[in-house]
């Protein structure tokens, strides 16, 4: 297993750390305490939800007769939930989530802010281990931001294959009062997309239900269910769920095939931006295009799309662009596979003024409930990750570029990916939506160090090294991004490579798919025996 890089805190998101009530008598001292020693812990939201970062502040004794720095180790040790080869499975691990320094000296009290971005679902248990002092233990949940079918969804459906006699797994989530009945599953329903035919599911093979508590006095049931579809004829399917407080559904949801392919081909689309009404081409007309023009000629096994599908996430001109680009997407054929950007958190579109940059919950609940995930398919490992919020949006590029684009993978999801979602055994295809390897630096004071062979600039900031070891040591072909709206191949030096080269692994940035009225199109990747054979960026006539 490779080492795990330190995520310490980061200074791009505002966070009410101010307004933090702290437990704990600040002043206190005696024989209980010793100078350098964690006597509290507290947390800018106590139930923070997958995707919502969150401040850990720490509060160390002070009363030091002389000044020195106390080292401070944080380690999380989840149990929770992630998704895998077509459903929600249980996980758990200890990962280190931050190494510092504080130095203490008479004040009473010295604290340590550090943020933290869950990427597990569950319960978190944080010890905090200040010098050779006793760990102090501080417990959390992480519960879904939304309620209703959280997988499959639209943009991380389920394709289920007869041969190897999968079941459809199916998870929900409902919040609840702590003294009310817990969630009971009624009715599940598959209904083809065409709208001609529905099929209950009434075979349910297994049933597990967790709960999550959501405040003092609320909890999240989370129950994922088993079904055998050995009765559903092959098709692509639209998924309902009733609960006893109500019906879900997510369309195109569901694919059921005879077995794997050995060919097959995908398509890849970036940064559509649909709601970018500052500029002149309209977005939706030229997705609807490039769409119908895959459905008839391309005819690709599935979608990707790597991010920024939206340029803000919120409700204007009496539109909402995220039911715009759904609208957009159910005209494909084929299931769609999505990962977040920077832009599907944004909240308005004021130029530099997008507010806030962390804000998820849009996206999960019209898109994807998930973050990060993974599946099989003709004998490839596909593995989508989330590559965070801005590290720094302040910059002006013409005059100085300093800072990385994202703040990058966290130390978990460094950690799943090596244990869970990865799979070196196989050829792999890992999306996000930022960049990990470009041919330039950044630039100008303060510049972000880089000690790596690859550029850094428009790139992730948080494990970018731990990340390209792993694709050059666990079999990865290729890492598909966005971002940049340009078109690169680049090896894990940084160096230009063709784009049919065998270089792997090479990490792929692909050119805006809506933002040019002659270029637009998508990159399109062939595959044969479980191998990449092409993967050449198309312009769409």
């Amino acid at each position: 297993m490779k080492t795990l890089q330190v995520l310490v805190m980061v200074a791009c998101v505002s966070l009410p750390i101010s307004n933090i009530s702290v437990s704990g008598n600040l002043q206190t001292t005696g024989p209980s305490f010793s100078p350098g020693m964690v006597i509290a812990v507290a947390c800018s939201d106590p139930y923070p939800t997958l995707g919502e970062p969150v401040a850990l502040v720490l509060t160390l004794e002070g009363n030091a007769a002389d000044r020195f720095n106390e080292s401070v180790d944080v380690t999380d040790a989840f149990q929770g939930t992630t998704a895998v080869d077509d459903a929600v499975v249980q996980v758990s691990g200890n990962v280190t989530i931050s190494k510092s320094t504080v130095t203490i000296g008479r004040l009473p009290a010295y604290r340590e802010s550090i943020t933290w971005y869950p990427s597990v679902v569950g319960s978190h248990r944080f010890q905090i281990q200040a010098g050779a002092s006793s760990e102090y233990d501080f417990n959390m949940n992480v519960s879904f931001d939304v309620q209703g079918i959280i997988a499959p969804s639209f943009g991380c459906p389920s394709i289920i294959r007869k041969d190897a006699m999968q079941d459809l797994s199916v998870t929900i989530a409902e919040n609840r009062n702590i003294s009310d009945a817990p969630t009971q599953l009624q009715k599940v329903e598959l209904e083809a997309v065409d709208g001609s035919t529905r099929y209950p599911l009434d075979d349910q093979t297994s049933l597990q239900s967790t709960q999550i508590a959501t405040s003092a006095d609320r909890v999240q049931d989370e129950l994922t269910a088993g079904y055998s579809i050995i009765s559903i004829p092959y098709g692509f399917y639209n998924l309902s769920v009733t609960t006893t407080k109500g019906t879900y559904t997510w369309p195109h949801a569901v694919k059921i095939m005879k077995s794997d392919p050995t060919n097959f081909s995908i398509l890849q689309f970036t940064d559509i931006h649909i709601g970018k009404y500052a500029d002149p081409v309209n977005k939706k007309r030229e997705l609807l295009h490039l769409i119908a023009y895959a459905n008839e000629h391309l005819h690709p096994d599935f979608l990707i799309i790597s991010g920024d599908s939206v340029d803000w996430y919120n409700v204007r001109c009496r539109r909402n662009v995220l039911l715009d680009l759904r609208e957009t997407l159910l005209t494909s054929t084929v299931p769609v596979f999505i990962v977040p950007g920077n832009h599907e958190r944004y909240g308005n579109p004021l130029g530099l003024l997008y507010y806030p940059f962390t804000n998820l919950t849009p996206y999960h609940r019209f898109l994807n409930p998930l973050n990060d995930y993974s599946f099989h398919y003709g004998s490839m490992n596909f593995v989508f990750l989330d590559s965070g919020y801005d590290y720094s949006r302040w910059e002006i590029t013409r005059l100085w570029n300093t800072t990385p684009e994202a703040t990058g993978l966290t130390n978990t999801q460094m950690y799943l990916l090596e244990t869970v979602w990865g799979d070196k055994g196989l050829h792999q295809i890992i999306t996000m939506h930022h960049p990990v390897v470009y041919d330039k630096n950044d630039s100008g004071p303060g510049a972000v160090p880089n000690n790596l062979t690859s550029g850094n600039d428009q790139c992730i900031a948080f494990n970018r090294g731990a990340f390209i070891s792993y694709c050059i040591s666990h079999n990865v072909s290729l890492v598909l991004a966005g971002h940049t709206h340009e078109s690169h191949v680049f090896n894990s030096e940084g160096k230009v490579e063709p784009e049919n080269s065998t270089a792997w692994p090479l990490f792929i940035q692909t050119r805006s798919s809506t933002l040019s009225e002659k270029e637009n199109g998508g990159r399109v990747i062939e595959l044969v025996n479980g191998a990449v054979e092409s993967c050449n960026y198309l312009a769409f006539p």
